[in-house]
């Protein structure tokens, strides 16, 4: 590897896809690219998604994604070819949502986005991130207390340590850098209490220095116990059919309580315990190993990657109440998103039929068929019939 404190600067021409991983300082990093355009822009670099971060164009060119597939194609078409078609001096493109591509949508992200292209991957400490991960996969109904989750994700073969392998530079150097080249492979994995380093690293990658500012992101974790409360709803809820729509509430929910928690709340969080420190350590140790032994560029310090077991819990235990202004506070958010997500897929459905009603009736002017106005008339019923329901 060629370890360096901060990159050296790319030609003119170059193009860079920052692809995370989570948790590692991502939406602190796009919100700072979207506030300074006016200046990147005068400075001669394209940041070229529309807002902040474009995560389902992302996801659907990774292959993760949910929902309209139509739609997200279409944004993945446009993001693709405004990356590619770019004059910039420089062109940028950022989303943790790349990271999760397998090793064919990997080489398909190449085809589309061109084999010239540095991949840039910032990196924290794999027993950091584990806590967040875990309240993700409960946003996504998931069932099981932190510390069963743990032994499944750690447990080398067990399905759920598919969730981590991502976070692995030697997996990244595996998928990406054998598509990409190795070369091209940009890992900043600094000290966890720097906040400013991916910021460095990219100011210098671009020769842009002072340009990106930190920006206010409200990104917080919940406290534990709400974190249970939270796993709790999942055991009793059930979810069913209406998965999606509750996968939305909570994540929701859940932002809100860790970002403007009702007065009262804790401010317990969820530890890795010393036994998971420990094990996690040993599987960072290869991962050093790997990024050493390629041909990658890694800014900073890989060591920083390790965790020191003595700041870890020998125990934890599960947190087994909470205040009853947590508990009124989260069955009244809860209640309230339930319905403006419903409200919002009534809408979507409405505007569906308006527009295929629309479409119907175009067509039938075309025809000379004595049953066009009654044919509108019949659609244009259905449609108010659609809109009463839904509001009701």
């Amino acid at each position: 590897m060629r370890r360096v404190d901060l990159p050296a600067p790319l030609p003119a021409g170059s193009r860079i896809l920052h692809i995370g991983l989570p948790k590692t300082g991502t939406s602190a990093l796009q919100a700072s690219f979207h506030a300074a355009r006016e200046e990147l822009d005068r400075r001669g670099v394209d940041y070229v998604s529309r807002g902040a971060n474009p995560l389902s164009a992302a996801r659907f060119a990774a292959g993760t994604a949910h929902g309209d597939t139509a739609r997200l194609e279409r944004r993945w078409d446009r993001l693709a070819e405004d990356f590619r078609a770019s004059t910039a001096r420089c062109v940028v493109l950022s989303s943790e949502g790349f990271s999760g591509a397998t090793p064919d949508r990997v080489t398909a992200i190449r085809d589309r986005l061109g084999a010239d292209v540095t991949v840039v991957v910032t990196l924290r400490p794999v027993a950091a991130l584990l806590p967040s991960i875990w309240q993700q996969a409960l946003r996504r109904g998931g069932l099981e207390p932190f510390e069963d989750w743990l032994a499944g994700v750690l447990e080398p073969g067990h399905p759920h340590a598919a969730n981590i392998r991502r976070y692995d530079p030697a997996e990244i150097i595996a998928t990406w850098g054998r598509r990409f080249g190795e070369e091209r492979l940009v890992f900043v994995c600094g000290d966890p209490t720097d906040r400013m380093l991916n910021h460095r690293a990219f100011e210098s990658l671009l020769d842009i220095d002072g340009v990106l500012q930190l920006q206010p992101v409200l990104n917080s974790s919940p406290p534990y116990p709400e974190i249970e409360m939270l796993r709790h709803f999942n055991l009793a809820n059930g979810r069913g059919e209406d998965g999606e729509l509750w996968t939305r509430v909570l994540r929701r929910a859940a932002r809100r309580m860790g970002d403007a928690p009702p007065s009262g709340t804790g401010t317990e969080k969820v530890r890795v315990p010393r036994w998971a420190a420990e094990r996690i350590n040993e599987q960072t140790r290869a991962s050093i190993a790997a990024l050493e032994a390629s041909a990658a560029t890694v800014v900073g310090d890989p060591t920083h990657l390790l965790v020191d077991p003595e700041d870890h819990p020998v125990e934890t235990t599960t947190p087994g109440q909470v205040t009853v202004g947590s508990a009124g506070w989260f069955a009244d958010t809860v209640a309230r998103l339930a319905v403006d997500e419903a409200d919002q897929r009534a809408a979507k459905q409405v505007r569906r039929l308006e527009r295929k009603v629309a479409r119907l009736a175009e067509a039938r002017r075309t025809t000379t068929s004595l049953d066009d106005a009654s044919a509108r008339d019949l659609l244009r019923a259905l449609a108010r019939r659609v809109r009463s329901r839904s509001s009701r």
